[in-house]
């Protein structure tokens, strides 16, 4: 077998040891001394380097396999006594696009944007010899994506850094592993094997420790899952755990102050009390906050709507003012998730939630989002109760029916971080919208648009129970305007052209906008009147923001032409710290579409 492969480049590496190949093309390698490693992504698009300039990585599996998360790339850390450090010192490079063309996640959230060019980081590690505990280890998981204007979507590589330990023990902890219900205790012992002979440790010389404690929750932090009496005290049998919270913790056992075995436990919600769905709801409605058009209302001061709901006025405010971002649909959805993760994560509330799942669903292609609600064991799309404030700005429920008639294609929402956590995941991947780099348009009133790119793809309404999304990198919002229309808002990529078809379905005015992002230039088609069954034809393109609309009497209506100029608005009475919000960058886009058709109408 040749140690040789194009795929992978290490300098000043001193040995190496080929244990098998895997996934990408690549090797398992063990090193003694590594200061860079290539991975190139399989596209062949980009390489993502690591650079560890202290020599603190001894090695790494480009293809490790987490169980219930996947394979990720595995750097082992030297953590002999004259190593031990806080973290590693590593330096990222991505070959094939600058350090703002690439963002760094920790746990779904990000700590390096795409407008930060840093590329130093200090990685924490994952202590401990049990690999099977990565699957609880999520704090310590992270991800580089890049997204450029080449491709569609985005590439990533996700990674962890493990300290490397010998695995090999003489000694092992019994009961191993062990699942409890909230309340309930267990007594451990410890026990060697030497030549094949298993015999007890004297308990005098075992010091017990819980340690590598963790929530349920994504967020809760410094959490005690339980605590645990030494031998000569509470307990004359070993060490005796007593649960405290909800969660998994690691058992460990010492002897003359040196770690000797661990084991896992795993704190459940005490099974002997009813789910209570009415209670959570009524809990949902008392903790998340409304947004600020609501307080607004209530302290006697009006809000410019013209038609739209509440929640679109605040993605419009929240473009200007940051404040308003908490209330966007992804805010909120980030504000139920953590509401239903502590209510299941709460040894006293727990029980609400028994025989119940929860996840982040997304509606009008991945334009919007909220949290689903459902039995476990059903089908979420048919026996949802949909949690989504964002609407009218207050904590509401609707079926998952009700929901879909207003946002239609609900689908498992890859966008908002973690769904590894979920179970409603689907096979749609996700879009990442760059608001930069688009057309986007709005429509109004008792009509349907129908866009057609230049290969025949297309995006929007087929027939009246039928929708297609087949243009790549486009998005397409429908939201009713509470009086039988439709309020249409859509983004398109500027590197093509488009056949735009919009078709009354009742008489009435219908009004056009379209503004390519790019240059801030809006392209306004006024109001015109249209009959029930009739077409107005477009051919839009970003080349060309003089192309007329055809009305159906053939009368060519050309487009007013100006820059876009956002004025200032009133800062919202509540003050909210800003986020990092999925789906937020397709609001952007389009909200400035909102804001100018809201204050030219006004």
């Amino acid at each position: 077998m040749s140690l040789k492969n194009p795929n992978f480049k290490k300098y000043r590496v001193l040995t190496i040891l080929i244990l098998s190949i895997t996934l990408f093309n690549s090797m398992i390698i063990v090193t003694s001394a590594a200061t860079t490693y290539e991975l190139p992504h399989p596209s062949g698009e980009f390489t993502f380097k690591f650079t560890f300039p202290n020599g603190d990585v001894v090695g790494y599996d480009p293809a490790y396999h987490v169980e219930g998360r996947g394979d990720y790339v595995q750097f082992l850390v030297d953590t002999t006594p004259e190593n031990k450090q806080n973290g590693v010192y590593t330096i990222i490079e991505v070959e094939g696009v600058d350090t703002k063309g690439w963002s760094l996640l920790k746990r779904g959230y990000p700590i390096k944007r795409t407008s930060n060019s840093t590329n130093e980081f200090m990685f924490n590690y994952i202590l401990g010899s049990d690999y099977d505990e990565l699957k609880y280890a999520t704090p310590n998981f992270y991800s580089v994506q890049v997204s450029s204007e080449q491709i569609r979507g985005y590439r990533s590589l996700t990674f962890f850094l493990m300290a490397a330990e010998d695995n090999k023990e003489d000694f092992f902890i019994v009961p191993a592993d062990e699942e409890i219900e909230f309340g309930e205790t267990i007594d451990f012992t410890l026990k060697k094997e030497r030549n094949g002979i298993i015999s007890d440790v004297d308990d005098s010389d075992v010091k017990w420790d819980v340690a590598q404690s963790l929530s349920i929750s994504d967020y809760k932090d410094n959490v005690i899952i339980g605590t645990i009496d030494n031998a000569g005290l509470f307990s004359s049998d070993g060490g005796l755990f007593t649960s405290q919270d909800i969660g998994t913790c690691t058992i460990s056992a010492k002897i003359d102050k040196k770690t000797v075995a661990k084991t896992k436990v795993v704190v459940k919600c005490p099974c002997d009390k009813e789910a209570d769905l009415e209670e959570v709801i009524r809990l949902y409605k008392q903790r998340i906050p409304e947004g600020p058009y609501q307080t607004d209302i209530k302290a006697g001061n009006e809000w410019t709507t013209l038609g739209f709901n509440p929640g679109s006025v605040n993605n419009m405010y929240s473009v200007i003012n940051s404040d308003y971002g908490e209330f966007t649909c992804g805010g909120y959805q980030a504000m139920v998730l953590e509401f239903l993760h502590n209510i299941q994560s709460t040894p006293d509330e727990c029980h609400l939630l028994n025989g119940y799942d929860f996840g982040p669903i997304a509606g009008s292609f991945y334009a919007h989002h909220a949290v689903v609600v459902y039995p476990v064991g059903t089908y979420w799309k048919k026996t949802g109760v949909v949690f989504d404030p964002w609407v009218q700005q207050k904590p509401e429920v609707m079926s998952i029916s009700e929901w879909e008639k207003m946002f239609f294609g609900a689908a498992g929402d890859k966008l908002s971080g973690n769904m590894n956590s979920y179970n409603i995941t689907n096979s749609n991947e996700p879009v990442f919208f760059d608001a930069r780099d688009f057309l986007v348009g709005s429509l109004h009133c008792p009509v349907n648009i129908l866009i057609t790119d230049s290969s025949g793809r297309q995006l929007g309404a087929v027939s009246d129970n039928e929708m297609a999304f087949d243009i790549p990198d486009a998005s397409l919002l429908k939201m009713s305007d509470g009086e039988g229309g439709h309020q249409w808002y859509f983004t398109l990529p500027t590197t093509d052209e488009y056949d735009v078809d919009i078709t009354a379905f009742d008489d009435g005015d219908f009004e056009f906008f379209v503004m390519n992002s790019n240059t801030e230039q809006l392209q306004d088609y006024g109001k015109n009147p249209i009959q029930k069954g009739e077409t107005a034809e477009l051919e839009l393109s970003s080349e060309d923001p003089t192309t007329p609309m055809i009305l159906p009497d053939k009368t060519e209506v050309i487009p007013t032409q100006e820059i876009l100029v956002v004025p200032e608005v009133s800062a919202s009475s509540t003050v909210v710290k800003e986020k990092g919000l999925p789906g937020f960058e397709l609001w952007v886009a389009v909200s400035m579409v909102f804001m100018v058709m809201l204050f030219r109408r006004s």
